[in-house]
């Protein structure tokens, strides 16, 4: 299994694990993922889900051959999965020792508490890979940050450090990188105990609270994603990335 689950004392432990591959998602991964928070769910024993990837890495986010190859496949997937996490009623507490990476980064933006190294780095490459953002990455992004910061790191593409990320108020503390399990240990460990129903109940509010504006958001972010990728220029520039060289667009015509 690319999703490593483990659980004891009401936490949920997920882990990423798919090292050589820099922990990408494939349509498995996604369904996996999904499927292990819609068993927690149902599960009155997990209080709090634990998130993270192996190996220093959180995950490089969809994998890009897979989203070339088999699109249809791997957006049904990691549609299933965010639709998962926008309903998910416990909190999930996500640990970031290293990059994170387009939707790897969105799956952040949806947990509770993200915890992040000081050697941890953000990305949302949509753009230099000939797509738009979706799931309501550019919603959620210019909510937090405000349209500026927004347009530089989605517009450019341009990496967003650690501290860049809580400049944003896109994650909730940056750990060094020695203390960050401690840190989250202690964390997941406090909502474990924690009363089980208060502790949902205010989860509902949050998410209410965000998904009364985000809905139609992800709506349009999808229609513009799906015009976008199938349009020559996106297919030139995906397959350019898979394949190592410089991409080559058509001019426009005024």
């Amino acid at each position: 299994m690319t999703i490593r689950s483990e659980f004891e004392y009401g936490i949920l432990r997920l882990t990423i694990d798919r090292p050589a591959q820099r922990n990408a998602f494939n349509a498995d991964m996604f369904d996996q993922l999904a499927g292990e928070l819609d068993a927690a769910r149902q599960n009155d024993k997990v209080r709090v889900v634990l998130l993270k990837g192996s190996t220093g890495l959180f995950s490089a986010g969809a994998d890009v051959r897979e989203s070339l190859n088999a699109p249809e496949t791997i957006d049904a997937a990691a549609g299933r999965l965010f639709e998962t996490l926008r309903s998910f009623p416990k909190p999930i507490v996500a640990e970031v020792a290293g990059p994170a990476v387009g939707d790897a980064f969105t799956i952040l933006l949806y947990c509770d508490l993200v915890y992040a190294s000081d050697k941890a780095l953000f990305s949302v490459p949509s753009v230099a890979l000939g797509r738009t953002p979706r799931f309501g990455t550019a919603a959620l992004v210019f909510g937090s940050a405000g349209a500026a910061r927004a347009a530089e790191k989605l517009l450019l593409c341009e990496p967003i450090s650690a501290d860049d990320a809580l400049a944003m108020r896109l994650i909730s503390a940056v750990v060094p990188e020695d203390d960050l399990v401690k840190v989250v240990a202690a964390k997941v460990a406090r909502l474990a105990v924690l009363p089980p129903q208060a502790v949902a109940a205010t989860k509902s509010l949050l998410r209410d609270a965000r998904n009364g504006w985000l809905t139609a958001q992800i709506e349009n972010e999808e229609a513009v994603y799906r015009r976008q990728a199938a349009s020559p220029e996106a297919k030139e520039a995906l397959s350019a990335f898979v394949e190592g060289r410089k991409p080559v667009f058509a001019a426009t015509e005024d």
